[in-house]
Formats: structure tokens, C-alpha cells, sequence
């Protein structure tokens, strides 16, 4: 399977970390021991594995269980250091775990368990992406996690401004608007809106929506008749005020920090041929593609479509025993779910049309006509991102952007390549 090696399984924890070593032949070679997680602790560790490698001649294998962020950072401690580090999902580890005999939980023996199945299950490697990829993949997370929790926020404050100005939201077509915003910042409450200047109100609103005048008084007229409606149907309670002016501080920060976030990413962009190229195909724009980058990583790593189906999760599960066999089977949901996100927007966007009437891919939504026949919205749209990421595998491992071509020309085009072959 590997070629023979010591091998070290390490149960990571948020402070410190259990190492058990196991010689080439998978006997116990030293007592498992604990390890900090900081840098005197780190280095206890690298001398003891240095003994390790002189012993047999060997530099040893990293087995460690995916933690979340407190893995990560030991799988880059020992990865840059030149350690082969292979990454178990803990879906497989507790499943070995649990088919022993004795239950025994302790972070010593899992730390031995992890050790052992080096010898047991073929394991793969980790290859780390690139600075760019890393960078782009981080970078978009926290875009995406950020513009979530400013869509709970906006929520939150919305429900806010409707008990105290009912009819508020529906001046203008964002509530969270910079114009909005900017206004509610300086006059959070009916009696300060009424208090200020007409032309106060009016510089406020051209401002921050640079709009023109005849905007701006209209929306002034419509603030006024909000604010008369609020003396008889809002609540005026000085809570409230006080939760609208926090909500609209939080939004400003947060929108000014995605916006920071998403600069950074288009610089990060423009050094990478890989947006350009998943650019090239309908449905994924500038703001999907830095994700779908970022996850991906170096394609070069998957070895075939079918590898990058089943890293996204949309691979479908499978149920079958004996003579029977499952047909309504869900997708394994395994993988990325910020690549399977993207990869759905992607998909609802692509069968849809476009601004100037015509289908943005005329074959897949071809394709999604035939399979909404059959199946449910959400299974069709499966089957639209399944074969999204069949062509972004394409796409990137050809190095090629691109190229719409119907299923009868792909066929004819296979049926030329097969000829000048043969």
C-alpha cells in the first residue's frame, strides 16, 4: 500500500495533542505522549520525531483526524516541514473506531487507532493548494459567512424599523441601503426625522444615493407622511431607537468590510488564469468564481470528473440490498458545501434567461426541460450542477475556456478525434 515508514496518529485538541508512533511493522514504538499545541510544545514534538527518523531511516507519516480549524494548523505545521500528512474524515475514523470489540475512548487510543489505519485503508495524502488558491479560499468563506450574517441583521433590523415606522421599508427598495442607512444614522426615531431640516434630510439622501434632486425630495415627501403615520401606528418606545441606531451602526461596519473583502479578492483574481477560464462558462460571473476557485484548488489533484462530483457532495448516495435497490437516493452532501452552494446559484442561473431574452446555455436548460419531466425542481437542478462540474473539470484540467456546443456536435467531434486516432 505505503511504502514502510513509522507512522504517527496525533488526536489534536484545542491546546495540546496526543502522539502515538507505531513502527513500520505497526507495533507501538514509544508510550504515547502529549504535546502543546504551541511552539516550545511543537518543537518537544519535532525532537522526538527526529529520533523517530534516525531509528529506522525514515522520515514518518502524519495520520490526524479533520478537527476543523484546530487541524489545520497542525496539518500545515508538519506539511511545510516535509512530513507526508494524510487527513481522515471522522465519518471513517469513527467507523473503524466502532467496529472494535472493546469501547475504549480515551485520546491515547485514538491517537494509536489513527495510527493504525495507516496500515488498514488506503489513505490520501494531503496536497496543500497553492498561496493564491489558500489565500482566494479564505477570503471568499468569510465573504460568504459575512454576507449571511448581514442578511440575518438586515432581517433583525427591519423587524425593528416596522414597529416603530410601519410603512418606512417601503421607501426605499433596500432598507440597508447606504441612502437608508446614512439617514437612520443621524435620525433613528420618528421625532428626530420631524425635527430635522427639510434640506438636512434632502443633502443626506443625495449623498449617500447619488441621485439627483427630484430623488431626493421625493423621498423626503415620503419620509414626512411615514413619519405622520408613525404617531398613530407605531410603537414609540426609546428601546427601540436605541436598537435601530446599533443595527445601523453594525451594517455600515459590516458592508464596509465586505466590501474590503471582495476588493482584496478581485486583486487576488486578476493574477489567476483559473478566473478567467471559469468566467468563460454561462452562469458562473465574477462573483462565483474566486469561490469555486478557491475550493477547487489545483485541478490537477482529481483525476477525473468523477473524483470532483464527489468532492462537491452532489454524488448520489447509494441504497441497495439484496434484490433491492434504492431509486430515490439524495446527494451525499460530503463535500464542500461553499463549492455546492455556488455550484446551486450557478445552476438556477444557467436555466433561466438572460437580460437580453435568450437562454444563458441553451443545453442545459435543453437538458433541465427533460429532466423537470421526471423529477422534482431541486433534483433537476442536481443534475444541472452534476453536469456544471463535469465541464469545470473540463474547462480547467484542458486549460481551455468555454465553448458552447450542442451534445450532437460534441458527438461528432468524438467520432473525428476516435478516426485521426485510429
Amino acid at each position: 500500500m505505503y511504502n514502510l515508514c513509522p507512522v504517527v496518529g496525533i488526536d489534536v485538541a484545542k491546546e495540546f495533542s496526543y502522539y502515538a508512533i507505531l513502527s513500520p511493522q505497526g507495533e507501538p514504538f514509544t508510550k504515547t505522549f502529549k504535546g502543546f499545541n504551541d511552539k516550545e510544545g511543537l518543537d518537544f514534538v519535532l525532537r522526538k520525531l527526529k529520533k523517530v527518523e534516525n531509528a529506522f531511516h525514515s522520515k514518518p507519516a502524519i495520520v490526524l483526524e479533520s478537527t476543523g480549524h484546530y487541524s489545520q494548523r497542525i496539518v500545515h505545521f508538519f506539511y511545510n516541514r516535509g512530513f507526508k500528512v494524510f487527513l481522515i474524515n471522522p465519518l471513517i475514523s469513527h467507523s473503524i473506531k466502532s467496529s472494535l470489540i472493546r469501547k475504549v475512548k480515551t485520546d491515547k487510543v485514538d491517537a494509536e487507532e489513527l495510527a493504525r489505519l495507516y496500515f488498514i485503508k488506503p489513505l490520501k495524502e494531503v496536497k496543500l493548494h497553492n498561496d493564491y488558491f489558500l489565500n482566494l479560499k479564505i477570503l471568499s468563506r468569510t465573504a460568504v459567512l459575512l454576507a449571511e450574517q448581514r442578511v440575518n441583521m438586515m432581517n433583525q433590523f427591519t423587524a425593528a424599523v416596522e414597529q416603530v415606522m410601519p410603512t418606512y421599508p417601503k421607501i426605499f427598495s433596500n432598507i440597508a441601503s447606504e441612502a437608508s442607512l446614512a439617514l437612520l444614522a443621524k435620525y433613528p426615531s420618528p421625532h428626530s426625522l420631524q425635527q430635522a431640516s427639510k434640506q438636512d434630510i434632502i443633502d443626506i439622501i443625495g449623498s449617500a444615493s447619488r441621485r439627483g434632486l427630484k430623488y431626493s425630495e421625493g423621498k423626503y415627501e415620503a419620509i414626512i407622511k411615514c413619519v405622520e403615520d408613525s404617531k398613530s401606528i407605531g410603537i414609540m418606545l426609546e428601546a427601540y431607537f436605541d436598537v435601530i441606531s446599533v443595527y445601523v451602526s453594525n451594517l455600515q461596519h459590516i458592508t464596509s468590510k465586505i466590501k474590503e473583502i471582495e476588493k482584496k479578492i478581485e486583486l487576488l483574481s486578476a493574477d489567476l488564469p483559473t478566473i478567467t477560464l471559469l468566467e468563460s462558462i454561462p452562469g458562473i460571473g465574477s462573483k462565483l468564481a474566486p469561490i469555486i476557485a478557491g475550493e477547487i484548488g489545483d485541478i490537477h489533484r482529481f483525476h477525473n470528473a468523477k473524483q470532483l462530483v464527489a468532492y462537491c457532495g452532489i454524488d448520489p448516495s447509494v441504497k441497495q440490498s439484496g434484490n433491492f435497490t434504492g431509486t430515490k437516493n439524495r446527494i451525499t452532501k460530503r463535500g464542500s458545501p461553499f463549492l455546492r452552494k455556488a455550484l446551486y446559484i450557478a445552476a438556477s442561473v444557467v436555466v433561466r434567461k438572460g437580460t437580453k431574452g435568450k437562454f444563458v446555455n441553451p443545453v442545459l436548460h435543453e437538458y433541465y426541460q427533460q429532466k423537470i419531466q421526471s423529477k422534482a425542481n431541486k433534483q433537476a437542478l442536481g443534475a444541472i450542477m452534476n453536469k456544471l462540474i463535469r465541464i469545470i473539470y473540463s474547462v480547467l484540467k484542458n486549460s481551455k475556456p468555454f465553448e458552447m456546443i450542442t451534445p450532437k456536435e460534441q458527438e461528432e467531434r468524438y467520432k473525428q478525434i476516435s478516426k485521426s486516432v485510429a
